[in-house]
């Protein structure tokens, strides 16, 4: 199993390319593929020659051949009675069967590989959906840290509003009420500082899980967050082109020559049949045989007690479920391009609002903290504006990721490429 070195941070790009080797989901359905290509090789034995070589050793005794009768040479001939038993020989034969004329399997050929292709764009597109929850919990765990720096700040904040306000107690400039609060605003804070740093935990947890690796230890990561991108690819055509539709269609074409398949079963299979045979007989005389075999063979079965009736509609209604599932898909992917794409407009709305706001939150949180130094506010106003502050940084940190994500969503909704170079 491959894994970053240890102590070395993980690039992006090497966390994609773990995820593209050993992700849990990606090795299910390579698994699937190379059954899917196994299953294709299982249906040339309809078309390809089949050769078989027996062999058997007879040694029999047999009652009839018991005081068999037989007639005695010599001076004076005469019928006598003797025992044959055992018989005893050799039989060697070598079979060599080439279906001439097989609809069944020509129908069953087409139906697997229609299956391997689709099987093929189904790992496609978990490549690319996996490359999405990478880059996903990459940023999330960045993002989680990111957190919990802003709630350190929001307590360190906290923390100087309580010194504040212990001068200012000794002072006699404040009532009581107002270590009382800041001490309160300490507390909160610390809880919200442990709750930031379990995230971050949790969220190192959901990455290994997409990598799949093992171990407990925190995976340093070397990317910071990059910018959400400013624009998104339109896609009209890639919605089209997308791998799952891809393989549905493939699917929808397999289950379409699962019905020929089944039709096939009603017409003759016509086979070309050489056998080579050599027997050889020991025993009770010496008889050696060679023969030659050529023919040719039509089987047709005319009625399988509805065993083909019942398959043909088991195909039908499988490919009435094939194609309602194609149509549904593709309303999906329409449905997805539009609705990704939407919410990134509105995530990368929220994050540029999120980020202008920071500034001046934190502009309102020194002003009011020197305004409180100098009398002027109550702790009230400075505890608020340390919460407006801590909450600007936090949407900002959430905007920036959730705008991140919607994009690569988008992206994977249109087809369009994943990396690292499409993440600006």
């Amino acid at each position: 199993m491959l894994k970053p070195a240890s102590g070395q941070a993980l690039s992006l790009q090497e966390a994609l390319a773990l995820a593209r080797e050993q992700n849990p989901e990606v090795l299910i359905r390579r698994a699937r593929a190379a059954r899917a290509e196994a299953e294709k090789l299982r249906t040339r034995q309809g078309v390809l020659p089949t050769v078989s070589l027996d062999a058997t050793y007879l040694r029999a005794d047999v009652g009839l051949l018991d005081d068999f009768p037989m007639l005695s040479a010599g001076a004076t001939p005469g019928l006598g009675f003797v025992s044959v038993n055992p018989v005893e020989g050799n039989l060697l034969g070598v079979q060599l069967l080439q279906p001439l004329v097989n609809f069944e399997a020509w129908a069953a050929g087409r139906q697997a590989g229609y299956l391997e292709r689709a099987a093929e764009l189904g790992v496609r597109r978990v490549h690319e959906e996996v490359a999405v929850a990478t880059i996903a919990t990459y940023f999330g765990a960045l993002t989680a840290e990111r957190r919990v720096a802003a709630e350190a700040r929001g307590l360190a904040a906290a923390r100087r509003a309580l010194r504040q306000a212990e001068v200012a107690l000794e002072e006699g400039l404040v009532p009581p009420l107002d270590r009382l609060q800041a001490r309160t605003r300490v507390a909160e804070m610390e809880a919200r500082v442990a709750a930031a740093r379990s995230a971050v935990v949790s969220a190192h947890s959901a990455l290994t899980q997409v990598l799949g690796l093992d171990g407990e230890e925190l995976v340093p990561l070397a990317d910071p967050i990059p910018e959400p991108a400013a624009s998104l690819p339109h896609g009209a055509q890639g919605v089209s082109e997308r791998s799952d539709l891809r393989a549905r269609e493939k699917a929808l074409q397999a289950a379409e020559a699962g019905v020929e398949r089944a039709r096939a079963g009603y017409l003759p299979a016509v086979n070309l049949v050489l056998r080579y045979q050599r027997m050889e007989l020991n025993q009770p005389v010496g008889f050696n045989e060679t023969d030659w075999v050529l023919g040719v063979n039509l089987g047709w079965t005319i009625f399988a007690g509805y065993g083909r009736a019942g398959a043909l509609d088991a195909a039908q209604a499988a490919e009435r479920e094939a194609r309602i599932e194609l149509d549904a898909l593709r309303r999906e992917a329409r449905a997805e391009a539009r609705d990704t794409r939407a919410e990134w407009q509105a995530q990368r709305l929220g994050w540029e609002r999120a980020r202008g706001s920071v500034l001046d939150a934190e502009e309102a949180l020194r002003l009011t903290e020197a305004r409180y130094a100098e009398g002027l506010d109550d702790m009230r106003a400075l505890l608020q504006a340390q919460a407006e502050a801590l909450a600007a940084s936090s949407r900002e940190i959430n905007a920036r990721y959730n705008t991140l994500v919607a994009a690569q969503r988008h992206r994977l909704a249109v087809e369009a490429e994943i990396g690292v170079e499409h993440l600006r």
